[in-house]
């Protein structure tokens, strides 16, 4: 089963609600996120860090970045349309 790659704006959407309301209030759309990031291939080490409680916010919000900009690069053939990931979340 393929996970479809969320849009650019769904993506960045969620990294801008992350920053305002934490990680923990996106658990869900997070591990949406890494799932289709590990299937996609991005660098284990950044979906790693990404999907680590314990790490640090700072470092998870870099390395998210990362994760976005990896999937947002996807050929636009491979990206196809699906709900909004901070709508997932509530």
């Amino acid at each position: 089963m393929t996970t479809r790659i969320p849009t650019t704006a769904d993506m960045i959407g969620l990294a801008e609600a992350i920053v305002t309301e934490g990680f923990d209030a996106h658990r869900i759309a997070i591990a949406e996120l890494v799932t289709t990031a590990r299937q996609r291939g991005v660098r284990p080490v950044l979906i790693d860090v990404v999907a680590d409680e314990a790490s640090p916010t700072v470092a998870r919000l870099r390395a998210l970045g990362r994760v976005i900009t990896a999937l947002s690069a996807a050929p636009v053939e491979r990206l196809e349309p699906t709900r909004a990931l901070v709508g997932a979340a509530a």
